[in-house]
């Protein structure tokens, strides 16, 4: 557990690079669910204050600095559960992960990069689930998304955020990616959480 300057970092001790490392699908690290413990985490540390809705996140191969897998704890911005609550509603979330990856919803970020920071749209595939323990997320990202679309998973990026009022509402596990294909006037795709979390 790493703690930065507004929120936590879950790194596992297994040496493993990040989202694109094999093992995490296959083979002894595909046991771990370094998600579930992220979750419980991210509880236990965020619920006295409570920080909000709390979001877990991992970056994109290209959008990280560092070379070892971990899991961003920290809270969602200001609008964005709202924002996917009423994407939810009107059917342009994904409500199993056969229909994930055919599914594109915005979600207005912050662009960081900005002073000050900008309202940032982009465009994610979301789905909704009632609960992620029993996924390995990374799995489930890799059969439901990456292999049918025939795309790289170090170019992914997953970010899972509680639906509605709490846990019995189910959670949303939203990915993208830099080169996500969209059509004018939807946004492009981004490959890094820090849109949507507040990571930094």
């Amino acid at each position: 557990m790493s703690k930065g300057k507004k929120g936590y970092l879950l790194v596992p001790t297994d040496r493993v690079r990040g989202i694109e490392c094999p093992a995490l699908i296959s083979g002894p690290l595909a046991r771990n669910n370094y998600w579930q413990t992220a979750a419980e985490r991210a509880d236990y540390w965020f619920k006295k204050p409570r920080w909000g809705t709390v979001g877990l996140g991992i970056n994109a191969a290209g959008s990280r600095s560092h070379d070892q897998l971990h899991i961003h704890m920290s809270a969602v911005r200001q609008g964005v559960r709202a924002e996917i609550d009423k994407a939810r509603q009107a059917g342009t979330v994904a409500g199993d992960l056969k229909s994930w990856p055919n599914r594109l919803t915005t979600v207005t970020g912050s662009d960081e990069e900005k002073n000050p920071p900008q309202p940032d749209p982009r465009s994610y595939r979301v789905v909704h689930v009632d609960s992620f323990q029993l996924y390995n997320l990374f799995v489930a990202l890799y059969d439901s998304v990456v292999a049918p679309m025939h795309e790289e998973m170090g170019e992914q990026t997953m970010t899972v955020i509680g639906a509605g009022n709490g846990p019995a509402d189910g959670y949303y596990i939203l990915n993208s990616r830099k080169d996500l294909p969209h059509t004018t006037p939807a946004p492009k795709g981004i490959g890094y959480c820090d849109s949507i979390l507040i990571c930094k």
